[in-house]
């Protein structure tokens, strides 16, 4: 049995007359006939009964009919299926994000642009660290990274693997409890901080993380607490346990104001936002979404940058 055949029955059905089905299917009349006859062989049961001037529908070929359009109407839902598919319409992308892309606006305005064009394709979103989503979008376990990284970082190359497109830069600052006698200041020099405890995010390489805040403060910070979320480097700070390194679209967390931010004397470190991807991705769904986000390139690839 072939969907072919379902359409000749469901024709000759409805027609009621060989003649008409077959100028409906656009067949000839004796191809018809075969078609049908191959068909009830092949089921085992007469579906149509035939006299010289009258066609009829057995009980057989009564119920049969519901269930030759339902098939039919499925083949043709997963026909339109599989080409929405193939334009990137329908779908699920899986994302990864780290906090402070979150706090910046820059995922939340990404992922509103794609939902008001395509809204029909699921999205999956983890937060994760930056150097987690490297290894997951490796491994295939994610298509898309949301990543905060350090622009002059000399360890920041992505594997060859994966690429990346900017979408903005952030200056760093410390975060500070507001009642610290260092809040007073408008800019923070990095030797003041030497003797303070600091709060870092930390993630699969600790060691990677610790040398990060080195390269901005100068020194080896003295390590009071790991957390594993922005929000709750900034909770921590606000409580009045350490002073932190982040990037200034964090300054949005305010915690009841019990934190302040200051620029960092002698610093021109900035962390970027990027979105990394595999160079070989070509889900469509995929492929639209870095259409989307970089809609001015031909190559939906854009420039590459430094990763984490």
């Amino acid at each position: 049995m072939d969907l072919r055949q379902l359409r000749y029955f469901v024709a000759t059905a409805e027609e009621l007359h060989f003649g008409r089905a077959a100028e409906r299917v656009h067949i000839a009349q004796p191809a018809l006939s075969i078609q049908i006859k191959a068909l009830e062989d092949m089921l085992g049961v007469q579906l149509l009964s035939r006299t010289n001037r009258v066609v009829t529908l057995t009980e057989a070929g009564r119920l049969f009919l519901k269930e030759a359009r339902r098939t039919l109407e499925q083949a043709q839902h997963a026909a339109v299926v599989a080409r929405r598919a193939g334009r990137g319409e329908i779908g699920r992308i899986e994302i990864g994000y780290s906090a402070d892309t979150s706090y910046s606006g820059v995922l939340s305005g990404v992922l509103r642009q794609y939902k008001r064009r395509v809204p029909d394709v699921e999205l999956g979103l983890h937060e994760l660290h930056p150097s987690t989503q490297i290894a997951q979008l490796l491994e295939g376990r994610i298509h898309i990274g949301f990543i905060a990284n350090f622009v002059d970082s000399p360890t920041g190359k992505l594997p060859p693997e994966l690429d990346a497109i900017r979408l903005a830069e952030w200056p760093l600052r410390v975060a500070l409890p507001a009642d610290h006698p260092l809040a007073k200041r408008s800019r923070i020099p990095r030797e003041a901080l030497a003797d303070e405890p600091f709060i870092v995010y930390v993630g699969s390489d600790i060691e990677q993380d610790r040398s990060l805040i080195q390269m901005v403060i100068g020194f080896m910070p003295r390590v009071a607490y790991e957390v594993r979320s922005g929000f709750s480097i900034v909770s921590l700070v606000g409580a009045g346990l350490g002073v932190a390194i982040v990037p200034s679209s964090v300054s949005s967390v305010s915690i009841g104001e019990h934190v302040v931010y200051r620029p960092i004397s002698g610093n021109t470190t900035q962390v970027g936002t990027d979105v990394v991807f595999r160079r070989d991705a070509d889900d469509p769904a995929v492929v639209n979404f870095l259409e989307i986000v970089q809609p001015d390139q031909h190559d939906t690839k854009g420039k590459r940058h430094r990763g984490t």
